[in-house]
């Protein structure tokens, strides 16, 4: 794999498609701080067990590869991070956990950053944004790029649509981090400030962590259960017509 992820447009109809950025888009500049990132959090695990920096490092640790290649639920890991430790929580002042929580979330968008830009790459994934539904979604996203963005990762709502339409249009690195971070660090905060004002105790955090679960295992398996029954209906039919 090359350093460079730029993309050089065969035709005409690619010049469209606002895959060449305005920054390059290098794959060492983003894996190697990643894995030395994760190495220090893992190494501080280690090193200081049963210490409030070590707990604080798997935290952020975790929230630092919840992304949409890896779609671990966000919301009960905030909730028991600032959750009394007598309630079976971290104890962890709101401030502190929707900072970290934040930051960590952000890199994590990174991830997703680099990788959709690595699969745009290839010509099935180009024919989504050929569509007219994506053409409509792209103008909606583009009249505040940066405010859908940061609305998106405030408000509890499925955002990794606007996320890939961000990385589709080519939206800056810095801009899309910073609306990461805009939105991610109140939504955090807010969170926080609950479980510890009302004193949330595991058993909350187990309910908001399975209607999570739930919540997304609705979101998903119905386009999922399509998509099977769609490939096996082409199979189908493609062998009865091959049929002598």
């Amino acid at each position: 794999m090359g350093d460079s992820w730029a993309i050089e447009p065969a035709a005409q109809d690619e010049m469209e498609l606002r895959l060449l950025r305005h920054e390059p888009i290098r794959f060492r500049a983003w894996f190697y701080p990643v894995m030395a990132l994760l190495a220090i959090l893992v190494g501080v695990r280690v090193l200081y067990p049963d210490t409030n920096l070590s707990l604080l490092a798997a935290y952020f640790a975790y929230l630092s590869i919840c992304c949409t290649f890896c779609p671990l639920p966000t919301t009960p890991v905030v909730l028991w991070a600032a959750a009394p430790i007598a309630g079976g929580g971290l104890g962890v002042p709101p401030l502190l956990v929707a900072t970290l929580g934040a930051i960590g979330t952000a890199i994590a968008n990174l991830h997703d950053y680099y990788l959709l830009t690595f699969l745009y790459r290839y010509k099935p994934v180009r024919r989504v944004r050929m569509t007219g539904l994506y053409k409509r979604f792209a103008a909606w996203y583009n009249r505040a790029p940066f405010g859908t963005l940061a609305a998106a990762s405030f408000l509890p709502i499925p955002v990794d649509f606007v996320r890939l339409l961000a990385v589709s249009e080519g939206y800056s690195r810095v801009k899309f981090v910073l609306g990461s971070l805009i939105g991610r660090w109140p939504r955090y905060l807010l969170l926080a400030y609950l479980a510890d004002r009302f004193n949330m105790k595991w058993q909350w955090v187990l309910g908001i962590g399975g209607a999570t679960v739930v919540l997304g295992l609705w979101r998903g398996l119905p386009p999922l259960a399509q998509r099977i029954g769609r490939l096996r209906r082409a199979k189908h039919s493609g062998g009865e017509e091959t049929r002598p």
